[in-house]
């Protein structure tokens, strides 16, 4: 039997479980979180974007799927703090990474899904017909192709730079270590955007954003980038810039040709585009690469 007692114990004690459990509600509507700590701090995101419809998106025990008409997904109302993430989608490669959340930001990255087993058919062993932008004059040694226009930057016989025939004083206009960087480094291109100088060795890719800092992407914190080492993949060949993913590189390394992840923050994705003998790339369009590998040209379709 109640007393009126036990009814007052019981009638304070529901309003008390009342008042414990609406708190952290409140604090989620008005965009705030309890840490691991117990401080109760300003809420952030995550937001992904990812290259497939119908992918899974990941953060710790949170789950979200980029819809059929969209490829995005953003988790809000996280506490500040280091979430892995993972975007899986079957019969691609999964794309994983830590990711650092701050109060009252969203973290963004780019997620490039590659298919286990690419698209793609052999061409043969005769040269297919390739369209390929060429300097203004065939003695030129070094040159670099400006991205979307058919100019070219050329290093002459007097060590002075040219815009095709024209004088370009490239010190004044991407400043001296954008210069001695084309000067001095065997291999570099331009990457798609134009913004930052890609140059590499054997053994691994540096990079240096010669835009304006503020239009750095969010990852990256200093002009200057060094992408691997990958000496775990075999000595590198070639790079390019991964049309319309401004954040990916392609690279022909060992046996394979590699989707490489510019940012190695939290984990460095690598996924194989194709892997064969020793191939090299000699034709690389928005929608497909040409490889040449072993005598045999093969047409190769990028993810995209």
């Amino acid at each position: 039997m109640l007393t009126k007692a036990k009814r007052r114990v019981f009638f304070y004690a529901s309003i008390s479980f009342f008042f414990i459990a609406a708190v952290p509600i409140l604090l989620y509507s008005l965009g705030y979180g309890i840490s691991r700590d117990f401080k109760i701090l300003k809420t952030g995101g995550i937001f992904i974007q990812a290259s497939e419809t119908g992918a899974d998106i990941f953060i710790d025990s949170r789950h979200k799927r980029t819809s059929f008409l969209g490829k995005s997904g953003l988790i809000k109302n996280l506490v500040p703090g280091t979430y892995k993430v993972s975007v899986t989608k079957e019969g691609f490669w999964d794309w994983e990474k830590q990711l650092e959340v701050m109060s009252e930001t969203v973290t963004a990255r780019s997620a490039l899904l590659v298919p286990k087993n690419p698209d793609g058919k052999i061409l043969g062993t005769t040269t297919p017909p390739i369209k390929k932008n060429k300097p203004p004059y065939a003695s030129i040694k070094k040159f670099w192709a400006i991205p979307k226009t058919e100019d070219f930057i050329i290093l002459g016989d007097d060590k002075k730079f040219y815009r095709n025939k024209e004088l370009f004083d490239i010190y004044k206009i991407f400043g001296t270590t954008t210069a001695e960087i084309l000067r001095s480094k065997k291999e570099s291109v331009f990457d798609e955007t134009f913004s930052r100088v890609i140059y590499w060795d054997s053994g691994v890719i540096d990079t240096f954003w010669f835009e304006d800092a503020k239009k750095m992407p969010e990852w990256q914190k200093n002009p200057f980038l060094q992408v691997g080492p990958n000496n775990f993949m075999g000595p590198i060949r070639q790079v390019f810039s991964y049309p319309d993913w401004p954040d990916w590189l392609i690279a022909t390394m060992s046996n394979g040709v590699w989707a490489l992840e510019m940012d190695s923050s939290g984990r460095q994705n690598a996924f194989p585009l194709y892997q064969g003998k020793q191939p090299n790339i000699i034709s690389l369009e928005p929608d497909e690469i040409i490889v040449l590998d072993d005598g045999n040209y093969l047409e190769i379709t990028l993810p995209k």
